[in-house]
């Protein structure tokens, strides 16, 4: 009897683990699983190193658990062997699993939760070729399922994005040199914020738990910017394939949340990222100046005119059917009158030794000279946003000093900005978030801030993500800032604030100077 020979595309690949390797593997379980269960240990890999870190998101993602659905699941393991397998890695140690949260389609089923074995973090490994014709065939047609869902699912800006990304590189030929700079640099954020004025003395012990061994955290941290430089380099060559099966499902999207954009360097590190390179050629990075605060300041001057903006009018009309028709004294039209220097005019002065044009810098100078000079302006953005994005029971810790919430909330926003905000988070703002299918998920009206700037900020960037597509520029989105390339950056430059100006003079573009312009050109 002769037997069809399998065909596919592509060989696919896997990392095989020193810790658990294909020869254990295969030892466990037999040569036809080996692959099959070579490839869902990498899956669960690289799905863990792209979260990059576990210090925020839900219980599950900080104890390293990764979500794998089940289709998947049956497609790599087989639908035949994959709960004896799982049982079995669990039995071994090798993954752990739970069953938790709902499926949107059906409650009445759990979805799965896997964490692997912290040994497969630190061990040596090699990337290898799938051997499986089986596997392989199906990786194959997943892909193509992928990829046609993506066309079908996604808007121009979404597919433009992809198209720039995959004209992209990222090479760091001193990566160990990079990597001590990161280190350096978060260490001093630690540190830094150690010493905030505002923060819970909780979290500040949190910090420095984290940093009690300084030499341990060190030695981990440098496996993790490892581990997901390499597993990126991996993304990179799998989306110049049209591999997009392989690259995770957090890339190229667009969240039904606050509708932001995310592309494969959204969630990199401001150090690898000075790195990237579009059309071979050196990059710099264009963002809009303070730009949740800004979108804020614009967006509550339209609320005390007349302009026809349909966010506007919707958390307007509920505003009023919240205050029976009365917005006086809670229009955040004092937050405009306290800070329009800062946002529209040329700047602040202060004994001819101070200058500059910023609202957190103005917040800061506002508790005095001594907390000027002492504390961060990181320290007073990240005040601003808590009292912003939290709700009540969060917010109400928050002390500066003496000062209480109630009046820290005056001093930042006004009286009147400060009921406008409060009155925001009170109003149902849902509808705005978009539905996926199955039940809707409960939402935090302490979120609405949040959501409003988002989505403002969106709205924003695609105006002028439309102009540089329209004239075939080529740039990478990360949320309020576009990374373009250095023979561009003047024309986009004058652009990009010739259309915000258009929209609110208050919006400015800027160069990003999170790390010192000279010296990222000094290292190419």
């Amino acid at each position: 009897m002769k037997y069809k020979k399998i065909k596919y595309k592509v060989e696919g690949e896997i990392y095989d683990f020193e810790y658990y390797n294909l020869n254990i593997i295969e030892d466990d379980f037999g040569g036809k699983k080996k692959y099959r269960i070579g490839k869902f240990l990498s899956l669960l890999y690289k799905k863990r190193i792209r979260l990059r870190g576990s210090e925020e998101g839900d219980l599950l993602m900080i104890k390293g658990f990764v979500y794998v659905s089940k289709k998947q699941i049956e497609g790599i393991l087989g639908i035949y062997y994959w709960e004896d397998i799982i049982k079995s890695l669990s039995r071994k140690n090798i993954v752990s699993f739970r069953r938790d949260k709902s499926n949107k389609f059906d409650s009445r089923k759990k979805l799965w939760f896997f964490k692997l074995n912290d040994e497969f973090f630190n061990c040596d490994k090699k990337r290898i070729k799938i051997d499986n014709g089986v596997l392989n065939k199906y990786l194959d047609k997943e892909n193509d399922r992928v990829v046609t869902e993506f066309i079908k699912n996604n808007d121009e800006f979404v597919l433009y994005e992809k198209y720039c990304c995959i004209n992209s590189d990222l090479v760091i030929d001193n990566l160990d040199e990079v990597i001590n700079l990161r280190i350096q640099n978060k260490l001093s954020e630690i540190r830094d914020k150690i010493s905030w004025v505002w923060l819970s003395d909780n979290k500040k012990d949190k910090l420095k738990e984290k940093i009690k061994d300084i030499e341990k955290w060190k030695v981990g941290y440098r496996i993790e910017l490892e581990n997901y430089y390499e597993v990126l380099i991996n993304d990179l060559e799998n989306l110049k394939k049209d591999n997009l099966n392989e690259i995770g499902d957090n890339y190229f999207k667009r969240d039904g949340y606050g509708k932001r954009l995310y592309n494969i360097y959204s969630r990199v590190i401001r150090e690898f990222r000075d790195y990237i390179k579009i059309d071979g050629e050196e990059v710099i990075e264009l963002d809009i100046k303070s730009c949740f605060l800004s979108l804020l300041y614009v967006f509550i001057k339209r609320l005390n005119s007349d302009i026809d903006d349909d966010l506007v009018v919707d958390v307007k009309s509920k505003l009023l059917e919240l205050n029976n028709g009365n917005l006086d004294n809670r229009n955040g039209i004092e937050f405009i009158d306290k800070f329009k220097s800062i946002f529209e005019d040329d700047g602040i002065f202060y004994n001819d030794e101070v200058e500059f044009s910023d609202y957190y810098d103005l917040i800061r100078l506002s508790y005095g000279e001594s907390i000027y000079k002492g504390m961060s302006r990181r320290c007073f953005k990240e005040l601003v946003f808590s009292v912003l994005f939290s709700d009540n029971i969060k917010k109400r810790g928050i002390k500066v000093l003496d000062e209480g919430i109630d009046n820290v909330e005056n001093r930042l926003f006004g009286i009147k900005g400060k009921n406008l905000i409060n009155d925001i988070k009170k109003i149902g703002l849902n509808s705005w978030i978009e539905n996926k299918g199955g039940r809707k998920k409960k939402y935090n009206r302490g979120n609405n801030v949040s959501l409003l700037l988002m989505i403002y900020e969106n709205k924003v960037m695609d105006i002028l993500r439309l102009k540089l597509m329209n004239k075939n520029m080529k740039y990478i989105s990360v949320f309020d800032s576009l990374i373009v390339k250095k023979s561009e950056y003047k024309e986009i430059f004058k652009l990009g604030n010739s259309i915000l100006k258009d929209i609110d003079k208050s919006l400015i573009f800027s160069i990003k100077t999170d790390t010192n312009f000279k010296d990222i050109i000094g290292k190419r």
